[in-house]
């Protein structure tokens, strides 16, 4: 390999293979490129082999770290860990993504017998785009670290090979051999990057626009040393610097180098936007990326190259080879080389610039234009640039185009049309969004710290295009409101009232009604796969591990034998995390409580389980919603004795009313304190059901005929599942009284089919957690088989995709767990004609095919 300071960067390979954006990359020891993208997959491609790749699945939500690892003792082929949205990290050997032999991809390259076949396989470039082709799936993960109760942002690796996690929960826990040795609290915001120093120490950097580096006073110690306050906004990514210190980067557009100690000793500035990463190149400087589109190259305080890229750029990495990856926000990883041998083609080159010539840029991000100032583009372009990264705005007919001076190549490349950001503003018609035209295109941020572009038309309902924003960008329920609001507040329509639940409300009464759950209807709309804990207890999962040789009293005739066990998983079976209903409608559901409270008090016979409003009971149940409201400080919030006895006093209410409680206590149990008070309180009053929720509970769903009551009561269940140790005291009950199962599934078949989706997305959520706990606790086959009975009640009566979808990831996450265990041939032949029915939709049909297998 041949490696020149004097020539610059240029392309060598666009890595094509992932639909969404490519949120982190890192490069293996091997000199094998790991990209992770928010369409929740892994991809590892391999330079040697013509970029083939291999496909990882782990996550069910979209994958934002990504970390090459060196071996440890528990895992000697350990080599890489991810973290995602679903609060989860995996940790990956090599087994999962096995390497072929170079020559295994490159047969087109078996008639060359000279001694450069090493150097046609790395200079792939000359041969097809093979990046592109489909990619082969691999292993699982070998290891599952739970414990982060928000998502996990990023990752490192300590001096001694220790994995270091950062959360939007704002800790950073440090792990070794799957247990989490400690966890830090310091930051007052999400932690966006976490390095290991040289010396032992931790730095992490977080949105509250502070560095901290933690020293280590003995294994799993550490202590703040410093907190450094020099970046002006979120500070966004760190580099090691062997034998100075490391790097940092903020969303202020700047690049800080500091010594270990924290002293600033150099300030890089030219990034025009936020700048998400940076990285050390070995004996030359440093490389930034940000939301400017640009990699940026540095050296002795220079900006000395400037490669623009079709889109925002998240993240980057540096190859032991010498080259950069850096991952995008068009779904496309991008490989930059020194080496003459590993450049593109002028072929790939240029279908690379006429991507980078078709985009619009703002005029805001280049200066403000005057058409009529502008030089003409035969005219301007024909004057070289004085430094690589110079920008020029010209004129081409009616049309303003930015150009950058490529230094390299010794000549002006387009890099996108110019749009008047202030005629936009005032003439919103224009704005084009992924090829569609609408009347205004926003830039929003939900507070993780990342744009996001919406389009909006002045004839949606602002809810409507919200909740499709949401969904779309894997963006949690809770945002609804708020990006609605933003949308109705810039495009002036601030005195407009709009349906709020469009296409979710009561068809009969109108949204503005108070229905018990409706805040959660948004779960149906694709959900189920988007979790919203992660587990506490076991902080470590082994998949295939002993849970899976329990099965031996099997009393099915069908024998395992007679299914393929060498199946792998898909993104969404196995299940890995709980699926919940959060939302919580607090006002209208106050609103609905007092009405009830009045009539109780008017009535004398009822007069006595209405909230007294001398001992101030109301204020007192006023105060748990306010509580439950503020979600980002369930940390620190508490409920009150008092406040507790207004819950359980409102559960005496007649059948007719005591839902309003039902709901309010769905959303209590994802409170930590309040699961644990519920939890201490059913030990406390065991022979009582006065203060023992699950008893009152089982009561209800064994005698209730209400089916608000009884949909209330899943929903109640299924959140109980997010917090230890009331999700395994709920299951203990559940599994040593089976006739509430029997109950509940009696209750279902008295349903006319598809006439109640909100009590079957209940059901179906419950079955699915418990399919996602079973993964993690030994269960007796007996009850096994009855919950994989009663989702296959649910596969064989309902018609909406979405909703069996939940049980087709439950029973599926049940077989792949208890390969001994097969239900019976009635229910394999009856759960295979329903699912062949239905119209799943691609994103659906490998999970679909996979139960199929397994039954």
């Amino acid at each position: 390999m041949t490696t020149n300071n004097n020539i610059t960067y240029k392309l060598s390979k666009s890595l094509h293979g992932h639909s969404k954006d490519v949120r982190s990359v890192c490069v293996l020891s091997d000199g094998r490129i790991v990209t992770g993208s928010r369409d929740h997959s892994i991809r590892v491609w391999d330079p040697l082999n013509n970029y083939s790749n291999i496909e990882l699945h782990g996550h069910s939500h979209f994958v934002g770290t990504v970390v090459s690892l060196p071996p440890s003792l528990l895992l000697a082929e350990r080599a890489l860990a991810s973290g995602g949205n679903d609060k989860v990290i995996c940790v990956w050997e090599k087994s999962a993504f096995p390497r072929d032999s170079p020559n295994n991809n490159n047969n087109n390259n078996n008639n060359n017998n000279n001694n450069n076949n090493n150097n046609n396989n790395n200079n792939n470039n000359n041969n097809n785009n093979n990046s592109n082709k489909k990619s082969n799936e691999g292993g699982a993960p070998s290891l599952m670290l739970l414990g982060h109760n928000d998502s996990v942002s990023t990752l490192g690796v300590t001096n001694d090979g220790l994995i270091i996690s950062g959360s939007w929960d704002k800790t950073i826990k440090v792990w070794e051999n799957g247990e989490c040795l400690t966890t830090l609290s310091g930051h007052e915001a999400s932690i966006w990057s976490v390095i290991g120093l040289q010396n032992g120490n931790i730095v992490s950097a977080s949105a509250d626009k502070t560095i901290k580096i933690w020293e280590q006073n003995g294994k799993g110690h550490y202590s703040v040393i410093k907190t450094l306050k020099k970046h002006k906004d979120c500070v966004r990514g760190l580099a090691v610097i062997p034998d100075l210190g490391f790097a940092s980067c903020s969303n202020d557009g700047t690049v800080f180098i500091w010594t270990s100690d924290g002293e600033l000793v150099q300030e890089l500035s030219g990034h025009s936007s936020f700048v998400y990463a940076v990285i050390n190149i070995p004996n030359f400087g440093f490389a930034s990326v940000g939301e400017d589109r640009t990699l940026r190259i540095w050296r002795d305080g220079e900006n000395v190259q400037t490669l623009t890229h079709p889109s925002g750029v998240w993240d980057l990495a540096y190859s032991p080879n010498g080259d950069i990856v850096t991952g995008c926000a068009d779904g496309v990883g991008y490989v930059w080389t020194k080496n003459e041998k590993r450049f593109a083609t002028q072929e790939e080159v240029q279908q690379y610039q006429d991507n980078l010539a078709a985009q619009t840029i703002m005029s805001d991000n280049v200066g403000d234009i005057k058409m009529n100032e502008l030089q003409d583009a035969t005219e301007a372009l024909v004057v070289d640039g004085t430094k690589d990264g110079e920008l020029k705005v010209v004129k081409n007919g009616k049309v303003a185009e930015a150009h950058q001076w490529s230094a390299s190549e010794s000549k002006w490349i387009k890099i996108g049309e110019v749009v008047d950001a202030n005629a936009a503003s005032r003439n919103s018609s224009k704005g084009v969004l992924n090829g569609r035209e609408y009347d205004y295109i926003f830039d929003v941020d939900v507070g993780d710290g990342v744009m996001y572009k919406i389009g909006y038309d002045l004839t949606e309902n602002p809810y409507t295009v919200a909740q499709d924003f949401i969904l779309k960008n894997d963006l949690g329920q809770e945002f609804l409101d708020q990006v609605a609001q933003f949308i109705i507040k810039n495009s002036g329509q601030d005195t407009m009232t709009f349906e709020a639940t469009p296409n979710q409300g009561d068809p009969l009464t109108g949204s503005s009604r108070y229905i018990p759950g409706s805040s959660n209807n948004n779960n149906n709309n694709n959900n189920y796969s988007s979790p919203s804990d992660s587990f506490t207890v076991p902080s470590r999962y082994i998949p295939g591990g002993s849970n899976n040789n329990n099965n031996n009293n099997n009393n099915n005739n069908n024998s395992s034998n007679n299914r393929d066990l060498n199946v792998k998983p898909t993104s969404l079976i196995p299940q890995a995390t709980y699926t919940l209903f959060e939302q919580a409608n607090s006002e209208s559901l106050l609103v609905k409580a007092l009405e009830f409270n009045q009539q109780l008090s008017s009535n004398p016979d009822t007069k006595s389980v209405s909230l007294d409003e001398d001992e101030q009971e109301v204020s007192l149940l006023k105060g748990v919603l306010a509580t439950l409201k503020e979600t980002s400080r369930y940390h620190s919030s508490s409920f009150s004795d008092n406040q507790y006895k207004v819950i359980f006093k409102m559960l005496t209410w007649p059948a007719d009313k005591v839902y309003t409680i039902l709901d309010v206590i769905r959303v209590m149990v994802l409170h930590p304190g309040a699961s644990k008070t519920f939890e201490s309180m059913v030990i406390e009053n065991r022979a009582s059901s006065k203060y023992n929720l699950i008893v009152i509970l089982f009561k209800l769903v064994q005698e209730s005929t209400i089916m608000n009551n009884q949909m209330l009561t899943l929903k109640i269940f299924a959140n109980m599942f997010r917090h230890e140790p009331l999700r395994t005291l709920l299951t203990q009950r559940l599994f040593s009284n089976p006739q509430i199962l029997d109950s509940i599934k009696s209750t279902y078949q008295k349903l006319t089919p598809n006439s109640n989706k909100s009590y079957s997305t209940a059901l179906s959520t419950f079955l699915l957690n418990v399919s996602v706990y079973s993964q993690y606790n030994q269960i007796n086959t007996e009850i096994v088989s009855k919950y994989v009975e009663c989702m296959s009640l649910v596969i064989t009566t309902e018609s909406d995709p979405d909703l069996i979808m939940r049980c087709v990831c439950g029973l599926g996450t049940i077989l792949m767990t208890y390969k001994d265990y097969k239900p019976s041939s009635p229910i394999c032949t009856a759960i295979k004609n329903s699912i062949s029915k239905v119209n799943f939709g691609d994103k659906f049909t490998d999970s679909v095919n996979l139960l199929s297998k397994l039954l």
